[in-house]
């Protein structure tokens, strides 16, 4: 195994938290060959510093508390990344039901002021085709709405 390759990734990682798949795309990018890079990856892996479910709990912290993504836009970019339905799902459990909701609700609230249309109808679509492209399930969006 190429040491200058596993420093480079552990330095990374260290920094950051990163999925096996980003890992390996960003030392094949490098230069890396696949099977360097299947090398390096298992290193961190078996050292701690690369660890999927730890990684996709932090990815569904940040995007859902600082994006205000929905579960099914983080669930999309998480099997995008490669991780397992089994992790994708236990990740996306931390999410509180009640905060989740408030969430979607303020949104909502927020574009309800915002936007403009021609007619009411008009405007509940343009608002919850911007909820639902956040990631939000469109049954909760369309509930949510009538309560407002």
């Amino acid at each position: 195994m190429n040491t200058d390759w596993y420093t480079w990734a552990a330095a990374r990682c260290a920094r950051q938290e990163f999925s096996r798949r980003d890992i390996s795309t960003k030392l094949m990018n490098k230069g890396a060959m696949a099977d360097e890079a299947r090398e390096v990856v298992d290193r961190l892996v078996s050292e701690g510093f690369i660890d999927d479910a730890r990684y996709a709990r932090a990815f569904v912290a940040d995007k859902f508390r600082f994006e205000r993504w929905g579960r099914v836009k983080i669930s999309y970019m998480l099997h995008l990344k490669g991780l397992p339905d089994d992790v994708v799902d236990e990740a996306l459990h931390q999410i509180d039901d009640t905060q989740y909701v408030e969430t979607l609700k303020d949104l909502l609230e927020a574009k309800f002021r915002t936007l403009r249309a021609a007619t009411p109808f008009a405007l509940r679509q343009k608002v919850a085709r911007t909820a639902i492209s956040r990631g939000f399930e469109p049954d909760l969006v369309f509930q949510v709405m009538n309560l407002l």
